[in-house]
């Protein structure tokens, strides 16, 4: 009994820092589609530049007009990247927060364990105690990788947009003497249908995922039955 115990906890411990190890992974993960966002955002301002002075010059369309119009194409854009930080911020602070949880609990199992051998702890109290912990090592390591994809599906998903719009304002951009105000106001009906069904793709892909990860949690307990 004491073997397995310590067995568990060592295993626990392995588990944490293998857990710690994908925290500082996730997050280079997640800095490395920011760096491609930071990148689509310069180019995207050197497209707003060249529009902007075309439609000046095609049209007499002023600054002050220019840049209503644009805000109107991005606002929804603008809008998921705050969500998207807004995220990135919890998990990260979950994320920390599962790390220490779990460091706290081998703590207190080597002490509960330390008691046992010396006679001095509760038999019942510990086969309670390994019960919960079988329990927190079973399913606390899978909620926060999910945590983690289900953020890297966002961040992708959102990369994946912004390169879209930059396409759409290429295009736009290529038209040179023929673009007019129109083009940019058709551009708004175009990019908000495509929202649309980006976000019901994106629906699916998570309730896919949840379905999937609910039928992990049910084979896992069977397993362990």
């Amino acid at each position: 009994m004491q073997e397995l115990v310590l067995d568990l906890i060592t295993s626990y411990e392995n588990r944490i820092s293998t857990v710690e190890g994908l925290i500082s992974t996730a997050y280079q993960a997640t800095a490395s589609p920011e760096e491609g966002l930071a990148e689509l955002d310069r180019e995207r301002e050197k497209l707003r530049i060249s529009l902007r002075e075309t439609l000046a010059k095609n049209c007499s369309l002023r600054r002050k007009d220019f840049n209503n119009l644009m805000e109107k194409n991005l606002s929804d854009s603008e809008r998921k990247r705050k969500e998207i930080e807004e995220e990135q911020k919890q998990v990260r602070e979950k994320l920390k927060e599962y790390v220490n949880e779990q460091k706290e609990l081998a703590a207190y199992l080597k002490k509960q364990m330390m008691e046992f051998a010396e006679n001095k702890g509760d038999k019942v109290k510990l086969s309670v105690i390994l019960s919960e912990f079988k329990t927190a090592y079973q399913d606390k390591g899978g909620e926060v990788l999910a945590l983690l994809r289900d953020l890297q599906l966002h961040l992708e998903t959102f990369r994946r947009e912004q390169d879209e719009i930059n396409r759409e304002l290429q295009r736009l951009s290529d038209r040179g003497e023929f673009l007019t105000t129109e083009d940019l106001r058709q551009l708004e009906a175009a990019r908000a249908r495509q929202d649309r069904k980006a976000t019901r793709k994106l629906r699916r892909q998570e309730v896919e995922r949840l379905l999937l990860r609910f039928k992990q949690q049910r084979q896992g307990n069977k397993d362990h039955r």
